[in-house]
């Protein structure tokens, strides 16, 4: 992948009106921002949404996600389920500096209802400038053997 830092970035009806605010923001702080969120009128489904952006990350077409929906948990259980991602829903300074720095975590995911926009931001850019810490390294190669074990089955 080349240096420029690239963003799979996924939303649902629930993050409607914080939506473009953070898109933006992403750009500002110099990401190229690949947009798979919801921008019609009504409901609909994350599920559609976090897929989206879990296969960007996991496909190396973007170097990490960033997923809103009412409370982030939706979205993470659904991201999920793809292989070689590992998304965390955090919901304050500390969850995401932790999701990257302990878990290795390559998707966000976080709540519209749970928090405010200037949170939400704060929180992205914690997230994508926290380093991984090797010493977790044991951990994170346990979760990816599990994963390896159970889609073989």
């Amino acid at each position: 992948m080349d240096n420029i830092k690239k963003l799979a970035f996924g939303t649902d009806h629930a993050a409607a009106e914080v939506r473009d605010t953070v898109k933006k923001y992403l750009q500002d702080i110099g990401y190229e921002v690949e947009d798979f969120g919801f921008c019609g009128q009504g409901g609909c489904d994350y599920p559609d949404f976090a897929v989206q952006v879990a296969e960007s990350v996991a496909g190396g077409k973007a170097n990490k996600g960033v997923l809103i929906c009412g409370t982030g948990i939706g979205m993470a259980v659904a991201a999920n389920k793809v292989k070689g991602i590992i998304a965390a829903v955090c919901w304050n300074e500390d969850t995401a500096r932790l999701a990257s720095r302990h878990n290795c975590a390559n998707v966000l995911c976080l709540g519209s209802r749970t928090a405010t926009v200037n949170e939400i931001c704060h929180m992205i850019k914690i997230f994508l400038n926290t380093p991984f810490e090797e010493r977790h390294k044991r951990r994170i190669d346990k979760i990816k053997e599990i994963e390896k074990q159970r889609r073989a089955k």
